[in-house]
């Protein structure tokens, strides 16, 4: 054998070799894909837990839907909603197979909690002997809540004021609520009513107000606003509570001001006897400062019978408009008249009734009869008295 030939075998021995070599680096880096097709693999993908919410702002009544996706399939969690540094509501969860968050993770928004930002984060619980992921915060989101709020414009009332009531927070542009006014259990009154643009309980014309009936009882009312209701108890959006000041003094009071609202009638629809009516409203103002001064003192039955005489001085005055319809007064100003001291006389005897009081109807019966004489005597008179006897001494 040459020494030519002998060169290159030499040559093709260590190309063969190093081929060798070579294979067997890319057999030990890849088994089995040396002379196999791999299967084509997918570009890794950010796994990061994610959080989101299917609004961005809320309302009492609305419910808060959670969703996410890159959880450990299986794995445990726990998501805390928080606002102002305040937990509000904790829900615990298992991720789906698929590594999101199930359907049913959803936060109902009540009434009482305050408006603003909420936050809700999740922590992962999956495995409590691992320090590195337990209760580690995994993701987050933001939202808004808006809570609608129920003002009165005072907090104490006597009988026959008017509550005016105010408020904000709620859904904007025509949707319907309405405000139920509670005593105890009793439902007393039902006030619709529309939200304005802004989301406010309707003021001016539209206001939203309710008469305190004379009759209703002392005590804490609650007044509660719910969402629109027709034949369902709604959703409880925001309440307020105000005092009914319904003591005999209150009432007086109330008596006193439609006395007042008459006697303007009288002056103003009334001309020739007016003079003559008008001393009747104030022996009738008289007899109510009288009861006031008796229940001050505890004399209930003194105070009754004051009532008593006061009731028949104004159907004294009935009697005396009635007998001058269609002379010196008018038939409808006389009619006005009429209603007016019967609406009177009705909360007078109401007052009555609801008094603490041992029956003493003699004494009563005589001192109405007084009364009337003393009505009917200063009738006589009418016209010769300068109609000064407006009532002094009235607490407000």
């Amino acid at each position: 054998m040459s020494r030519k030939t002998m060169r290159r075998m030499r040559i093709i021995t260590v190309s063969l070799l190093l081929a060798a070599l070579t294979i067997l680096a890319l057999a030990q880096a890849n088994p089995g894909g040396l002379f196999f097709p791999q299967q084509s693999q997918q570009p890794v993908e950010n796994t990061d837990p994610t959080l989101s919410t299917d609004k961005e702002s809320y309302w009492v009544g609305d419910i808060v839907v959670f969703s996410g996706s890159g959880y450990s399939a299986e794995g445990t969690y726990q998501l805390n909603i928080t606002g102002d540094g305040e937990t509000y509501g904790t829900i615990s969860f298992t991720a789906t197979g698929e590594g999101e968050i199930p359907q049913n993770v959803e936060w109902p928004v009540t009434a009482g909690i305050p408006s603003g930002s909420y936050v809700a984060t999740v922590y992962n619980t999956t495995d409590p002997r691992n320090p590195e992921t337990f209760k580690k915060e995994v993701a987050s989101v933001t939202f808004e809540v808006n809570v609608p709020t129920l003002q009165t414009d005072k907090t104490e009332y006597i009988v026959e004021e008017t509550v005016v009531f105010s408020g904000k927070g709620y859904t904007p542009g025509g949707t319907s609520y309405v405000i139920r006014i509670f005593f105890g259990e009793d439902v007393l009154a039902e006030l619709s009513f529309t939200s304005s643009e802004d989301g406010s309980i309707p003021g001016g014309l539209e206001e939203v107000n309710w008469t305190i009936p004379f009759d209703a009882p002392d005590g804490t009312y609650v007044a509660k606003a719910f969402n629109a209701t027709r034949g369902e108890e709604g959703t409880l959006l925001a309440w307020t509570e105000f005092r009914v000041n319904a003591s005999m003094e209150a009432r007086a009071e109330a008596i006193f001001r439609e006395l007042e609202a008459l006697n303007a009638t009288i002056k103003a629809d009334v001309e020739g006897i007016n003079v003559s009516l008008t001393q009747k409203i104030s022996m009738v103002e008289k007899k109510i400062e009288q009861f006031m001064k008796w229940v001050e003192e505890d004399k209930n039955n003194t105070a009754a019978n004051m009532l008593n005489a006061a009731v028949n001085n104004l159907k004294a005055l009935i009697h005396h408009v009635e007998a001058q319809k269609g002379k010196h007064i008018d038939e409808e100003t006389a009619n006005q008249l009429i209603a007016q001291a019967e609406e009177l006389i009705k909360k007078m005897e109401t007052t009555m009734s609801s008094m603490n009081t041992k029956g003493n109807g003699k004494q009563v019966s005589t001192q109405a009869r007084t009364q009337e004489q003393e009505m009917e005597r200063e009738g006589k008179g009418q016209g010769e008295s300068s109609g000064k006897g407006k009532a002094k001494g009235r607490s407000k």
